[in-house]
């Protein structure tokens, strides 16, 4: 299966400012269901979407990106065996899928994602 980029987490201190920010900015769909830490934007172009979050001690300036895989255990466990350190064991979205995140060999955090229901192409 190819693993595409198919979500980004833009890190902030404040969700509501930085959503109106990028909705003003590039005319993003703003998304304010998930609680008052998370909001999703849709770009309208292609797969990829992402969230604006401010929980799990995530610092501004460091940009997730989430890789679209199939078994994400099997993908952590590949990660973990050619240097990488498991951050966030797989874990479930509820009405949306699964997650699980890694740093890699740079410290740089890598999201894993798979859906509930397969992507549309």
């Amino acid at each position: 299966m190819p693993r595409p980029i198919c979500h980004i987490e833009i890190p902030t201190t404040d969700v509501k400012k930085s959503g109106e920010f990028y909705k003003k900015l590039f005319n993003w769909k703003i998304d304010y269901g998930f609680g008052k830490e998370y909001a999703t934007f849709d770009t309208e172009e292609g797969q990829v979407g992402g969230g604006i979050d401010r929980k799990d001690k995530i610092i501004p300036g460091n940009i997730i990106i989430y890789i679209l895989v199939g078994d994400i255990n099997t993908m952590l466990a590949k990660a973990v065996k050619l240097g990488a350190k498991k951050v966030k064991k797989k874990t479930e979205i509820p009405n949306v899928g699964w997650f699980g995140l890694f740093t890699d060999l740079d410290g740089n955090t890598i999201g894993l994602f798979t859906p509930k229901t397969p992507c549309e192409k």
